[in-house]
């Protein structure tokens, strides 16, 4: 499954595949906007026991782990599921929650979206492939060896059974 990325205060915060956003790219989108200082990183909310304990109950209920934390190379830092995203969010500022809760929303929303048009267009395309298969199976049943050639053979047997002059008759009108 792809999750969304989204963009808080102009800072793109990652997310990996497990669904798990990086706590220090909302940290670094924080401080950009003065909305929190640079002692509030990840690693001091994650010592806080209540946020342990909210942790520890998130991971036992979506049976997964809710956070991650990487010591160096490209992907460091504190990565977390999208509650714990947004209680660190609120950890930080009130208002910068709400922006993060927003932002959020309008990625799922957005989602949604995108997968009811991705749904949508899957019904037409599977639709018009039926009448398209249809249109194939009726083509098929007219062309060689089909209807058109029974059609053709009832034709040819009537026309031998006609007086030879009545035939040439109607070759001519014909011509």
């Amino acid at each position: 499954m792809t999750y969304p990325t989204v963009i808080v205060n102009g800072v793109s915060v990652r997310v990996d595949s497990k669904g798990r956003y990086n706590l220090n790219d909302l940290h670094a989108a924080a401080v950009l906007k003065g909305e929190a200082t640079e002692a509030q990183r990840p690693s001091k909310f994650m010592r806080s026991s209540q946020i342990g304990r909210f942790v520890d109950s998130l991971t036992k209920a979506q049976k997964r782990a809710s956070v991650k934390v990487i010591k160096g190379g490209l992907e460091s830092g504190i990565w977390g599921l999208e509650l714990v995203a947004i209680r660190y969010a609120a950890w930080l500022n009130p208002d910068f929650e709400i922006r993060v809760y927003e932002t959020f929303r309008e990625a799922v929303l957005s989602g949604l979206s995108n997968m009811n048009r991705l749904n949508r267009l899957d019904l037409l395309i599977a639709t018009e492939a039926r009448e398209v298969s249809a249109c194939a199976k009726t083509m098929n049943k007219w062309g060689v060896g089909g209807r058109k050639a029974l059609l053709n053979h009832a034709r040819e047997r009537i026309i031998e059974q006609m007086d030879p002059d009545m035939v040439s008759l109607m070759e001519g009108k014909a011509a």
